[in-house]
């Protein structure tokens, strides 16, 4: 047995039929995508017209934004005074995105206009005095932000103070008072009422640019889409209208650094969706604020010099690919102080003074992703004493609120429900994790479940054609309120297992029900290759996509979750001791040899328990958390251990069986054999057996091992004797039939136990164990 590692959740479990089979009748639509359809609420005609193919352009009135109109006024005077404008943005994709658009709109209109985007590093998130200072002492007369502000009470009123207007166009969580700018641009202002509160801080920089122009101004919906998708915004309503332009607009964009990005990035430009956003254009982007100055951002996004785009994408592909070794580090070694934990607590909280703190935030996912758990990662400095780092939780905790009961351990934090940042003094920090700790450990078993993922259908494997896929695209653009669509299988087989990559890490393999196939791709889950044995049933969860190679066209199950139903058992069988045969927590031990019981026995993880087998008799109790049963050396006793399988059920078994006394080699003694050595042993008397044991199996030409056992067989049988070592026959013993003792029946059974364990192949043994 495999549980998942996320709590998974059908949706459409109460599917109107009626609705189903209407929609059937009334549209070209099949009746599996209408199903989903009607998971997500689309449940009319008119909604899946309106969804699907919308006439007219979704995009509210800019001016219905509070503060637009007066916005609007005081730059276009900027502009035709000729007043200097700054535009101060932030160091994510989303920041560099909004920045790029109002220069580049303002530039167009003819405004003398420049930027600045901080450093995440020297100058913090948001408005900074000691900047604002410096761009005044420059003669700006209009400073405006994007995708910040809100916030950035002290800088945004010195400046104000100084008779230069600032223009804050933000969309973050307000706070309780905001700061006295000239004018604050929000869907959510307190005072406004904009039909749309979800736009990213691109999605508000356009509107804006809108209003300065008085008309949808298409020509900036690539750089709003990139903004939007990479900011994790809703991708409903007005943002999927923005998103679905801009990506028209990347298919035929003319920047001539996002060519050379896609071109660099082996990106086909007829292909282009949300995707490549998400995991091509996003990931670029933010590497460079994560790591140093976004700038070269901005510069990508609006310059047409070649040669200088060349070489800066040359920077943005180092820089990436810089983060992508930094993140891979640092989760390693995150992934080895976890593996030092006995249990998994339910919050993982680490720090390490070598850790780089622009991507903890990323690793964390990682880390929520493997574990199901929610994650801190810190960075601490030695020559600050501070400690900086991200956290990333699942639906069962919300993150602000566990941040905000251990207030008291930190210097600031900030964030939502599943994502956080936070920095502390470093010698608070085991006072932050015992708060933390016993905050989280009151949502135990929501957090045990797992990061809850909804499924919306469970699918046949005959269902899943091109055709389907293809309906499914139409959803499109996928994020946030509006996901891509994830699938469930049952019971179906897992067959043509593999481990594939160059380090193994990823994982490939092919569901299969009668004669229906689909193709499944399974990232970062190499290891997950040792469940899959014998094509062993399973339910599987991922998303559905078309795979083209060399021409040829299928579906793909990206898989992001399974689990087996019913006991696992695993091949472990080899001729040596394996060190990694110990390491299975949870689990009983189960011992057939007492010499090796007495030496494994003390080795075992905490976690587990020895239990040496020679009988069915006292077989000693162990609680239900041991659910792994691990056989050890080989069993020596068919009959016992099936006594002992009967009575204790296990969800995996791990089956070694190392060889410590092997007797299949030499097998049982010929007749002719018990008779030769007999013969001999009559004809002697007062044997010190024990001193002459090696020179008699040299002498008589019978192993050592299976002469012990016919003296043992003869012994039983009383046709000799043994006292203190010494060995006498028995001159006129009854007749018994040797092959009747209980030594020569438990060599029999021992035997047959190697046969099965040692010499069978697992297919046989595991059928054998699941009887």
């Amino acid at each position: 047995m495999l549980d998942s590692k996320l709590n998974w959740e059908l949706l459409g479990e109460s599917l109107d039929y009626e609705k189903v089979a209407t929609l059937k009748k009334t549209t070209d639509y099949s009746e599996t995508f209408i199903k989903l359809c009607l998971t997500r609420g689309i449940d009319t005609q008119e909604k899946l017209t309106e969804f699907l193919q919308p006439e007219a352009p979704l995009f509210n009135d800019p001016l219905l934004m509070y503060g637009m109109e007066k916005s609007v006024q005081r730059i276009l005077t900027a502009i035709e005074t000729g007043e200097k404008i700054l535009i101060y943005g932030d160091y994510d994709a989303d920041g560099i995105t909004s920045t790029a658009i109002l220069v580049e709109a303002i530039e167009i209109m003819g405004g003398n206009v420049s930027y600045y985007l901080p450093n995440r590093f020297e100058d913090g998130y948001g408005p900074n005095v000691e900047v604002f200072k410096r761009f005044i002492s420059e003669e700006n007369n209009l400073i405006i932000t994007c995708d910040n502000g809100v916030s950035g009470h002290e800088a945004v009123e010195m400046a104000m103070a100084q008779g230069v207007d600032v223009i804050i166009t933000d969309h973050h969580e307000l706070p309780t008072t905001l700061p006295k700018a000239f004018s604050i641009v929000h869907p959510r202002h307190p005072d406004g009422s904009y039909p749309f509160k979800d736009l990213s801080g691109a999605g508000v920089a356009l509107k804006l640019v809108a209003a300065l122009m008085e008309r949808i101004p298409y020509e900036f919906m690539d750089m709003a889409a990139i903004g939007t998708v990479a900011d994790l915004v809703s991708l409903t309503d007005e943002n999927r209208w923005i998103v679905k332009q801009g990506i028209e607009m990347l298919k035929n964009t003319e920047r001539i650094g996002l060519h050379l990005l896609f071109e660099k990035a082996g990106v086909e430009i007829s292909t282009i969706n949300e995707e490549t956003i998400g995991f091509i254009i996003g990931p670029r982007l933010n590497a460079l604020g994560r790591l140093g100055d976004a700038g070269p951002g901005v510069e990508l996004l609006l310059s047409f010099d070649e040669e200088e785009l060349t070489k800066l994408i040359e920077q943005i592909q180092d820089i990436n690919n810089k983060r992508q070794e930094i993140v891979n580090k640092i989760t390693d070694s995150a992934q080895q102080k976890i593996a030092e934990f006995e249990t998994l607590p339910d919050i993982i909280v680490l720090e390490d003074a070598d850790w780089h703190e622009g991507v903890l935030g990323i690793v964390a996912s990682r880390i929520v992703e493997k574990t199901g758990r929610p994650t801190i990662l810190l960075h601490t400095n030695p020559d600050t004493g501070v400690s900086k780092g991200s956290g990333r939780s699942i639906e069962a905790l919300h993150l602000f609120k566990a941040l905000s009961a251990t207030e008291d351990t930190l210097i600031k934090f900030g964030g939502h429900k599943m994502a956080a940042g936070l920095s502390l003094l470093t010698e608070n920090i085991a006072d932050f994790i015992e708060t933390i700790t016993t905050y989280a450990a009151s949502y135990h078993q929501e957090i045990k479940k797992g990061n809850r993922v909804r499924i919306d259908e469970i699918l046949e494997i005959k269902e899943v054609s091109l055709s389907f896929l293809q309906e499914i695209d139409t959803l499109r653009p996928f994020g946030t309120d509006n996901p891509k669509p994830m699938f469930g299988f049952e019971s179906v087989a897992a067959t043509q297992v593999k481990q594939i990559g160059a380090d193994q890490k990823h994982l490939k393999l092919v569901l299969q029900a009668d004669t229906d196939t689909l193709d499944v791709i399974g990232f970062n889950k190499g290891q997950a290759a040792s469940y899959l044995t014998n094509n062993v049933p399973i339910s599987a969860l991922g998303e559905l996509s078309i795979n083209t190679w060399r021409d040829r066209s299928k579906p793909q199950l990206q898989l992001k979750d399974f689990k087996i139903n019913g006991p696992q058992f695993f091949d472990g069988r080899q001729s040596k001791f394996n060190p990694h045969s110990i390491r299975h927590k949870n689990s009983v031990y189960l011992f057939f040899n007492q010499v090796f019981f007495d030496k494994m026995s003390e080795q075992l993880p905490v976690q587990s328990m020895a239990v040496l087998l020679e009988s069915d008799d006292d077989i000693p109790p162990f609680p239900a958390s041991l659910n792994n049963l691990v056989l050890l050396d080989c069993p020596t006793n068919l009959d016992i251990l099936d006594a002992f399988l009967q009575t204790h059920v296990f969800q995996n078994y791990y089956v070694y069986a190392f060889p410590v006394a092997s007797i299949q080699e030499q097998g049982l003694p010929s007749k002719d054999i018990f008779g030769k050595v007999y013969k001999y042993l009559y004809s002697r008397k007062d044997m010190a057996i024990r001193e002459k044991i090696d020179a008699l199996s040299a002498y008589l030409q019978v192993e050592k091992g299976q002469l012990i056992f016919m003296i043992q067989v003869f012994l039983e049988a009383k046709f000799v004797t043994i006292k203190d070592g010494v060995l006498n026959p028995v001159l006129k013993p009854e007749k018994a039939d040797l092959t009747q003792t209980s030594v020569y029946q438990e060599r029999i059974k021992n035997l047959e136990a190697e046969k099965m364990f040692i010499y069978s192949d697992f297919s046989q043994l595991s059928d054998w164990l699941k009887k």
